[in-house]
């Protein structure tokens, strides 16, 4: 497997803001590797999100612990984006091509 160190130190600026911010590592993540690696953009987001699939709970858990979740206002934002973002890929899935790759040619997964 080649490491192409250029896409983890990308990867490890945006967690590290992430972790900082709170912000939407998509918003940050998925136009540097469209822009600056020249990923397909359903590529990017879906990548994307199976990295957020790790990061997500772990900085969930590291709240919920720390007592500042606001369940209240996670609730409303929940009743929101939830079915909105179900919306989003039911959307995004139908303008992807049907020739669809399980793996790029990064070579991930490893064989």
């Amino acid at each position: 497997m080649h490491l192409d160190l250029l896409k983890v130190v990308a990867g490890a600026l945006v967690g590290f803001t992430v972790g900082l911010t709170g912000m939407g590592g998509g918003a940050l993540m998925t136009p540097i590797l469209v822009l600056l690696f020249g990923v397909n953009p359903s590529t990017a987001v879906s990548s994307d999100l199976l990295a957020s699939l790790v990061m997500k709970p772990v900085g969930a858990a590291v709240h919920f612990r720390s007592g500042t979740v606001n369940w209240s206002l996670a609730g409303w934002l929940a009743i929101g984006s939830v079915p909105s973002a179900f919306a989003g890929v039911f959307v995004g899935a139908r303008r992807v091509p049907t020739r669809h790759s399980r793996c790029s040619s990064s070579g991930w997964p490893p064989s």
